[in-house]
């Protein structure tokens, strides 16, 4: 549960960093930037982009947990059962 609400938490923050880091990208570059930012194009994309990023960054980090957790079960297991096959 404490994995999904940092998550989120996580993902809340980067959205918001992600819109508001686009916003001053944009206005120091100008030109054709601030136009797709005017139409809101420029902003969906950075936000999505960003969470993209996030959501990447927190599944690698969850599959690197699981395999870990595996692996000290599958330790376990094997000093239970009183057999090594490493």
């Amino acid at each position: 549960m404490r994995f999904i609400l940092g998550l989120l938490i996580g993902v809340g923050i980067g959205f918001a960093a992600s819109v508001l880091l686009a916003s001053e990208k944009d206005e120091a570059n100008g030109g054709s930037a601030a136009n797709d930012r005017a139409n809101g194009a420029g902003d969906a994309r950075s936000a999505f982009h960003g969470l993209r990023k996030q959501f990447d960054e927190a599944m690698g980090e969850a599959k690197k947990a699981q395999r870990e957790a595996e692996d000290k079960m599958n330790e376990r297991y094997r000093q239970i059962v009183g057999r090594s096959d490493k």
